[in-house]
């Protein structure tokens, strides 16, 4: 069974295309496996659903650590309504806030143009894989440090990441789905909803 899904092209805006079922597919066509979606992305059957949801917990848990400990610093600065408190809390919401728009813009723009840089974010990723060994190793008060610098710092990415995986589409999904409608159409003279050759299939 086909299913409708959400994809977008450089020219147009959001809108719902099919794909063939896989069994169907061009034996060379390999359908890219994202991470925490794996292949699932191209039906967004029961398997993707529950990936979606159940990422969802994970995530605000996650919130809630940088939330709580970001509290402390910001406690730790003075009393509530101090100079101290009110400065570390202005700062840190001004520059939480601002990253995490920057990356969920950046994010989607770069989805909107296929262009989503999967070296950088390679980068990012063994970068953050570093700083967690650091802090790590570290222990005691310099690891707590470490710690806190690493949440104050990195609290936008992680709100960003959130909004994003609630988003109806992945900008990583809507990536796949562009190149593997460009993949269908150069290669093999096919479009979603249509099997090789022109041939439409119907649900």
């Amino acid at each position: 069974m086909t299913s409708s899904e959400t994809s977008r092209t450089d020219s147009g805006p959001l809108k719902a295309v099919r794909f063939p079922p896989r069994t169907e597919l061009p034996p060379d066509i390999v359908i890219e496996r994202l991470p925490a979606l794996g292949t699932s992305w191209y039906e967004r059957g029961a398997s993707y659903w529950a990936r979606r949801i159940g990422a969802i917990p994970i995530l605000l848990i996650g919130v809630a650590i940088y939330v709580a400990i970001i509290s402390g610093i910001i406690h730790a600065a003075g009393p509530p309504g101090s100079p101290g408190f009110i400065a570390v809390l202005t700062a840190e919401t001004i520059f939480s806030l601002g990253t995490a728009f920057l990356l969920i813009r950046n994010s989607l723009q770069q989805a909107a143009s296929g262009r989503l840089a999967s070296t950088k974010s390679n980068r990012r990723g063994r970068a953050g894989a570093g700083l967690g060994i650091l802090v790590y190793s570290a222990g005691g008060a310099v690891g707590a440090f470490l710690i806190a610098i690493s949440a104050l710092l990195s609290a936008g990415f992680m709100l960003a990441v959130l909004i994003l995986w609630l988003l109806p589409v992945l900008p990583t999904e809507q990536q796949a789905r562009q190149q593997l409608t460009e993949t269908l159409r150069v290669r093999h003279n096919t479009r979603p909803g249509q099997g090789p050759a022109g041939h439409h299939h119907h649900s």
